[in-house]
C-alpha cells in the first residue's frame, strides 16, 4: 500500500474523513473531527474498479466516513456524480503536482480537471431586418397563435 499523496495524516490516531474536513474548513472549523468509522476510498476508481490498483500504487486515496461519505449516503462518491468528479479532480491535481500531466493521461486517460474549467461561450447574434428594434432585440412572430410579431 502506497502512502496517500492526497491526505497527509492517515495514521489511526489522527486520520479523519477527507470530505468532512473540506466541509469543516469551508465553514471555518479547524478543530478535531471523528477518527472512527472511516473507510479507505480510492479517489479514482474507474468503471468496475479499473483504476483502483493504479490509485493504490500512486497514493490516490484517502479516508471517508461511513456515515455520510463512503457508499450509502447522498454525498457518497458512489452515489453522487458531483462528489465523485470532485474527488477525481483532487486526485488528478495531486498526481500532476508530484508527477506530470502527461503521465496522468498515459495512466488514466481522462482529464477530470479540464471538466471543471468553464467552457467558452460563443456569442450568437440575431440578425433582424427591422431597423426600429433596439440593439439586442428582435421581432419574433408568434405564427402558431396567429398574432402579430412582438418585441422581446
Amino acid at each position: 500500500m502506497a502512502k496517500s499523496i492526497i491526505q497527509k495524516r492517515t495514521s489511526a490516531e489522527c486520520r479523519e474523513c477527507f470530505l468532512c474536513r473540506e466541509e469543516a474548513e469551508r465553514n471555518g472549523y479547524y478543530g478535531e473531527l471523528r477518527h472512527t468509522g472511516l473507510h479507505k476510498h480510492h479517489f479514482v476508481f474507474g468503471r468496475w474498479g479499473a483504476f483502483r490498483e493504479k490509485a493504490e500504487h500512486y497514493g490516490l486515496w484517502g479516508y471517508v466516513c461511513n456515515e455520510r461519505h463512503h457508499e450509502y449516503g447522498p454525498d457518497a462518491p458512489h452515489n453522487n456524480a458531483e462528489v465523485r468528479r470532485h474527488l477525481s479532480q483532487v486526485a488528478q491535481r495531486a498526481f500532476e503536482a508530484k508527477y506530470s500531466h502527461e503521465l496522468w493521461m498515459k495512466e488514466f486517460g481522462v482529464n477530470y480537471v479540464a471538466e471543471e474549467e468553464p467552457e467558452e461561450v460563443e456569442e450568437v447574434s440575431a440578425e433582424c431586418s427591422d431597423g426600429g428594434v433596439p440593439e439586442g432585440f428582435c421581432f419574433i412572430p408568434n405564427l402558431a397563435a396567429g398574432l402579430e410579431p412582438a418585441i422581446w
